[in-house]
């Protein structure tokens, strides 16, 4: 394969220019956005970086073929032909993962099946001895289908990269990291004093600090499945990671990240996991009222507020929720916030709670977190 390949990458519903936006930044490269995905072409370094530094995305998949198809066998013909000697490890162990968008007469098993069975056959005629691994593959393709069209990739992280694998504590209504990060992004954080009034599990501080000390979220995994294709150079791969650990920043910058959260425990999860995460000691930790946090603080105008509050979900607290959203913006807006980012089902009470306490809409956008249709609500003085 030559140098120049091209990457589909996988990233938040309602968040792909923001993960466009960070790829650009990383790579250089202008990506082409989707929904749910990107597309960019770029080189076989670029894999290293996006999987070190991507901080907005979840997995990277190099494109093997795509095109359209009429049937499964029709299908498994077609990739069969790809030059899989180029990046087949011989005696490597795969699966065949299918995603598929539309109405077809098949299922993603039939397809795992059939076309997975023309991948085995074409691996076996060219010497390589493939040997099928549902759980533990190293090597898994994805293919992609939507309706009568199909791109057929290889996986380059495995789990998605928005599992950071820091995270000791887990917060019952945690917000995925990916999310966390963009939503930072979209604050246009920079040196003002930071704070997460509603923090749980703390995973928006975690990042922020990240950020700031440019800890590449990619180190906290040991190592990546593309170490295992012969497109890609172990050494190559180990160098950009040494790089990367290189490059984080271990003095202290006098601009406070503050965690704060009503409970306890908590408090005392979210001090497990920036431990983990090899932040601690750039967070400043509060356990206190949210609606309060006037008392304990004081930050000064200009500050950023970036927060996942609760949503209320419950009927009985879906009646306390404008009140609470409204006592705690008040109170951020008295510290000296003058941007908030939050993420939140309940997005007129948000934006109720914000103008009432001085704070114009900027923006907001629909945003999956999971199956659940959230909105992300910038609003600034």
């Amino acid at each position: 394969m030559k140098n120049c390949v091209e990457y589909l990458i996988t990233v938040n519903y309602g968040l792909s220019d923001v993960a466009a936006q960070e790829i650009y930044s990383i790579t250089h490269r202008k990506p082409e956005i989707h929904d749910n995905y990107v597309r960019v072409y770029g080189s076989i370094e670029d894999a290293y970086k996006l999987i070190f530094w991507g901080r907005t995305i979840h997995r990277v998949l190099l494109i093997l073929d795509e095109g359209v198809f009429e049937d499964l066998n029709d299908l498994g013909k077609k990739v069969s032909t790809f030059p899989y000697a180029d990046i087949y490890p011989k005696g490597a162990k795969f699966k065949l993962r299918t995603v598929r968008f539309g109405t077809h007469s098949f299922t993603s098993l039939d397809a795992n099946r059939i076309v997975g069975g023309y991948i085995n056959n074409t691996l076996r005629g060219l010497g390589l001895e493939p040997k099928v691994d549902l759980t533990n593959p190293d090597v898994e393709f994805v293919l992609r289908i939507v309706n009568d069209r199909y791109i057929f990739t290889v996986n380059l992280v495995g789990e998605g990269l928005h599992r950071r694998m820091y995270r000791k504590y887990k917060h019952p209504a945690s917000i995925k990291t990916s999310i966390a990060a963009s939503m930072i992004l979209m604050s246009g954080w920079s040196n003002e004093p930071f704070i997460d009034p509603m923090a749980g599990g703390g995973t928006i501080p975690i990042e922020a600090a990240m950020l700031k000390y440019n800890f590449a979220p990619g180190l906290y995994r040991q190592s990546h499945p593309l170490v295992k294709l012969k497109l890609f150079d172990l050494d190559e791969y180990l160098d950009y990671r040494r790089k990367a650990l290189e490059a984080r920043v271990n003095e202290k910058i006098d601009i406070p990240i503050i965690y704060n959260d009503i409970s306890k425990k908590y408090l005392e999860g979210a001090m497990i996991n920036a431990y983990s995460a090899g932040v601690y000691r750039y967070i400043d930790f509060l356990c206190a009222d949210a609606r309060l946090l006037h008392k304990y603080l004081e930050l000064g105008r200009g500050s950023i507020a970036v927060m996942n509050p609760p949503y209320g979900i419950r009927m009985t607290r879906m009646k306390v929720l404008p009140n609470l959203y409204r006592d705690v913006v008040a109170s951020l807006v008295s510290l000296g916030v003058s941007k908030l980012v939050s993420i939140t089902a309940r997005w007129r009470e948000m934006v109720g709670a914000c103008e009432e306490n001085g704070l114009g809409l900027r923006s907001m956008r629909r945003v999956l977190h999971g199956k659940l249709t959230t909105f992300i609500i910038i609003c600034e003085s």
